[in-house]
C-alpha cells in the first residue's frame, strides 16, 4: 500500500510540474517576463532606490528580499533535516583515507597561510556584494569550503573542538531569525515601508551604503557557510 501511495504521489507531482512547464512562455517571445516593464524598472531605479551598485544584490536583498529569506530558510531546514537524519550517539573515528593527510606536517603548515587567505577572500566577497559581483551566497560558499579544508587537514576530533556543532547551530538559528527581523517590516507592509523609519542608503559606491544590504549579505553568508560545512561533515562521517 505504501509503495502504491508513493508512486501515486510521485506521478501526481510530475503531472503538476509538467502542467506548470506547459504554461511557461515560449523562448524568445516578445512579451516574456524578462522583457516586461519590471526588468527595465530594476535596471533604471535599483541603484537609486536600494543604494547598491550591484543591481543583482539590490534585487535579491531589497525588492525580492522575501524570496531570499525563503531560500535561506530552505538551506536552514535542509541543514536541520540532515542533522536529524544522520546524527548518532557515538563518535566515529576519522576516515582512513584522511589519516595520512592529517599526519602531514607540510599540509598543516601550508594551511596556516592558505585557509586564512581563503576566508579573507570570502569575507571580501560578502562585504562588497552590494558594490561588485559576489554577495552572501558566493562568499558563504568560499568560507564554508575553508572550513571543510580545515577539517580534512586537521581531522574530525580536532575540528569539532575548534568549531563545535552547538555553536554553529546557534549561529545558524540566530542568522535566520535576525534576517527575518531586519526585513520583517517589508514583509508585513508588503514592501511599501508604510509609516516606518528607513535606514539611510548612504552614498552608492561606499562600503557602508545600501541600508540593510550589507548586514543581510553577512547573514546570508553565515547561513550558507554553515550549511555547506554541515552537509560535508554529516555525509562524510554520518554522525556527530
Amino acid at each position: 500500500m505504501r509503495k502504491l501511495l508513493s508512486v501515486g504521489i510521485t506521478i501526481s507531482l510530475i503531472m503538476i510540474l509538467l502542467l506548470g512547464v506547459n504554461e511557461l512562455p515560449k523562448f524568445g517571445q516578445y512579451d516574456n517576463p524578462a522583457n516586461n516593464e519590471v526588468a527595465h524598472y530594476y535596471i533604471e531605479r535599483a541603484t537609486e532606490e536600494t543604494g547598491a551598485m550591484n543591481i543583482v544584490t539590490g534585487i535579491i536583498l531589497d525588492y525580492r528580499a522575501f524570496d531570499t529569506f525563503v531560500e535561506a530558510s530552505v538551506l536552514f531546514t535542509a541543514s536541520i533535516i540532515v542533522l536529524l537524519l544522520l546524527k548518532k550517539e557515538k563518535h566515529s573515528r576519522d576516515i582512513g583515507s584522511y589519516e595520512t593527510i592529517v599526519k602531514s606536517t607540510i599540509l598543516k603548515e601550508v594551511s596556516k597561510v592558505l585557509i586564512p587567505c581563503i576566508q579573507i577572500f570570502g569575507i571580501y566577497i560578502i562585504f562588497y556584494g552590494h558594490l561588485s559581483p559576489g554577495g552572501g551566497f558566493a562568499g558563504g560558499t568560499i568560507i564554508g569550503t575553508s572550513f571543510i579544508l580545515y577539517r580534512i587537514i586537521y581531522g574530525k576530533k580536532f575540528t569539532d573542538k575548534k568549531i563545535p556543532y552547538t555553536k554553529l547551530i546557534t549561529y545558524l538559528c540566530g542568522a535566520i531569525i535576525f534576517y527575518g527581523l531586519l526585513k520583517g517590516y517589508s514583509f508585513i507592509t508588503g514592501g511599501n515601508h508604510l509609516a516606518l523609519p528607513q535606514p539611510s542608503l548612504g552614498i552608492p559606491g561606499n562600503i557602508i551604503s545600501g541600508g540593510f544590504l550589507l548586514p543581510l549579505n553577512i547573514l546570508v553568508g553565515l547561513i550558507v557557510a554553515i550549511t555547506i560545512y554541515f552537509f560535508f561533515t554529516l555525509f562524510d562521517g554520518g554522525e556527530i
